[in-house]
């Protein structure tokens, strides 16, 4: 499977004392792939047959059609696949997050099988070496790949392409909330090209601001980072206030502040982890920073935090069921149980 760093960033903080170097891990995924997972896909469809190892990978993560209907067949005939879903020790392996012989587990492999086609995709038509940030492929990749993590988001792939970065940086996680790909074509349409930066002489406006629907009475305009306006508008979301309630705006700023620094494990252990939209987002760590107060919370959610602290707490989440369906005000409860453990 493909070198993706984001995922091997991952790798390095799972549920083990000793996690297995990312390289070998990465080795043997590609060796199983390669190998028996081909075989195995050979005596269930016979168009395969023709394929070697290597023809095979290349063939199915070239294609989103093919990788999504190999994905299909691995959920609906798993158990033509126990053989290579088994644990260090031998043992039969049921749970999508519990580690495999390779030191990842389903969910990961998944998550790194989408990131490379999504690579090759963004290279084939965007152009230019997608692990390369300078490049159209590369600053794409870049922008969401750590929301590349759902088998379900391969045929959305195509349909990612066209997304401005931008916008991909300005909806964040909220990307996973979007499945349909007629809704990814029309987000790509609307945002069009990013604004052309205005020179300072003439009066450069705030980077955004956000005040209340309508423009009424309320809160003053706030300008800053658009990680600070990402959680300026999500902490402002009325679902959100219901449960979490409101605040002036100097501690708006101060909190958003500090919800704009969290760090890479947060991110990806949590948001994406476990496909928090924009608002459960915003619930979960308002929630975590009640319970753990300002330092606490700095300390272990901030830069460079807890990374260990974070998983085992998107841990206790996950064993609850913490998930996109999630009432606000039952993940609110929830995540305090998860962080007082």
């Amino acid at each position: 499977m493909p070198r993706d760093d984001a995922a091997a960033r991952r790798a390095n903080v799972r549920r083990t004392d000793h996690p297995p170097g990312g390289t070998d891990a990465v080795r043997s995924i590609n060796e199983t792939l390669k190998g028996p997972v081909a075989a195995i896909f050979r005596s269930l469809v016979p168009a395969f047959a023709p394929l070697g190892g290597d023809e095979f990978y290349e063939t199915v993560l070239d294609s989103s059609e093919m990788l999504h209907g190999c994905i299909l067949i691995f959920r609906r005939h798993q158990d033509a696949f126990r053989t290579v879903l088994v644990d260090e020790r031998g043992r039969p392996v049921n749970d999508d997050f519990v580690r495999l012989r390779c030191g990842r587990s389903v969910h990961d492999v998944i998550a790194m099988v989408v990131r490379t086609h999504a690579k090759r995709h963004f290279r084939a038509t965007l152009g230019g070496n997608p692990n390369d940030p300078t490049s159209k492929a590369g600053r794409l990749y870049q922008a969401m790949s750590e929301y590349l993590i759902h088998d379900w988001q391969v045929p959305l792939v195509p349909h990612y392409a066209p997304l401005p970065v931008h916008k991909v940086l300005e909806m964040g996680p909220r990307l996973l909330d979007v499945r349909e790909a007629e809704l990814l074509d029309a987000i790509a349409v609307a945002a069009g090209p990013p604004p052309a930066p205005r020179l300072p002489d003439m009066g450069e406006p705030p980077r955004f601001e956000v005040v209340p629907p309508g423009g009424g009475p309320g809160r003053s305009g706030f300008s800053g980072t658009p990680q600070e306006e990402f959680w300026w508008g999500a902490l402002d979301d009325k679902a959100a206030v219901a449960v979490i309630g409101s605040r002036g705006n100097h501690e708006m700023r101060e909190l958003v502040a500090t919800l704009a620094g969290v760090n890479e494990a947060v991110r990806s252990e949590l948001f994406a982890g476990l496909s928090l939209s924009t608002v459960q987002a915003a619930v979960c760590l308002v929630s975590a920073h009640k319970t753990l107060g300002r330092a606490a919370f700095a300390a272990t959610f901030g830069v460079p935090g807890k990374p260990a602290v974070v998983e085992t707490i998107a841990g206790r989440l996950r064993k609850r069921n913490v998930g996109s369906q999630t009432e606000l005000r039952a993940l609110a409860g929830l995540t305090e149980g998860a962080v007082r453990g």
